[in-house]
């Protein structure tokens, strides 16, 4: 293998295996030369193969977007092979390179006959996660520290223009101050409903559908491709939250495949709670603690 053990132990899941442990894992992975513009996989496919790159180079983009440029030695993609999860980017060789790939059901055999290397294998991946984990929330009690003082700086300019005289641009600042902090709060952020608290939204036909995201002021569900809405559609209907109910109506802002976006209408004060309320608990139940 072009990867020396030493190189292997570098990748966080491979860290403390023995030599021989490292040799007999080697031996499940298929070598790949690759050439510039050989593509991994892509964003939403399913892929149930993990990577290890041992020469050369691999861009990792989401969407239009360059997110990071990977060199070796380095994994791409274990935890989507091994959670069967959609890739949400598209992983492209960016120059000729070397990888090493295997499969999920070959590593799964392989760990049924080698228990000691599955446990090893399966702690330091665990471990792996939890470290990229409390990067991430570093990374996001950052922002939040960022979008507080945003919204501390656009209140006091939005009190600035009410106490300034009246002028052409005055009240269109004022109006797009006041939709900006609106969005900022907490409350906007959407969410996934969980499998323990689901969500469904039951229109004026009858038909239910499954809430995908929602937020205060958003509402993306799954719905039948011959049913669909069009873009700029009105609908009303029925928002079931785990048990209670309150009407719902909107502006259709996509429809993309069997997913419709909807940006939901003014809630009254006793039904915005309600939806306050799912939200926290959501949000309380998917917090890492």
């Amino acid at each position: 293998m072009s990867l020396s053990p030493n190189q292997l132990r570098s990748i966080p899941f491979l860290g403390a295996f023995s030599d021989q442990q490292l040799e007999q894992l080697s031996q499940v992975f298929k070598q790949q030369q690759l050439e510039q513009g050989a593509v991994l996989f892509r964003e939403g496919s399913l892929d149930d193969s993990f990577y290890l790159l041992a020469k050369g180079e691999v861009n990792i983009s989401e969407g239009d977007k360059l997110r990071y440029q990977l060199r070796p030695p380095t994994p791409i993609g274990e935890v989507g092979a091994l959670a069967d999860l959609k890739r949400n980017t598209t992983a492209i060789i960016a120059q000729p390179s070397e990888v090493w790939k295997i499969n999920r059901n070959d590593l799964l055999k392989f760990f049924e006959n080698n228990n000691d290397i599955a446990l090893l294998f399966y702690r330091n991946l665990v471990k792996s996660m939890a470290f990229k984990l409390k990067r991430d929330q570093m990374h996001i009690e950052d922002m939040q520290a960022n979008i507080i003082r945003t919204q501390k700086a656009m209140k006091q300019m939005q009190a600035l223009i009410l106490q300034s005289k009246d002028t052409p641009i005055s009240e269109s600042l004022h109006n797009e101050l006041e939709e900006l902090i609106m969005h900022n709060r907490r409350v906007n952020y959407r969410i996934e409903p969980l499998n323990s608290m689901p969500a469904h939204v039951r229109f004026k036909n009858g038909a239910m559908h499954k809430v995908v995201e929602i937020s205060k002021t958003h509402l993306s569900f799954q719905q039948e491709k011959d049913l669909l809405p069009h873009s700029g559609d009105t609908i009303t209907g029925v928002l079931y939250l785990s048990g209670p109910e309150i009407p719902v109506s909107g502006k259709v802002l996509r429809v993309i495949e069997n997913r419709v976006d909807l940006k939901l209408d003014y809630l009254i004060d006793m039904y915005g709670a309600i939806l306050d309320g799912y939200l926290a608990r959501v949000q309380m139940l998917d917090y890492m603690v």
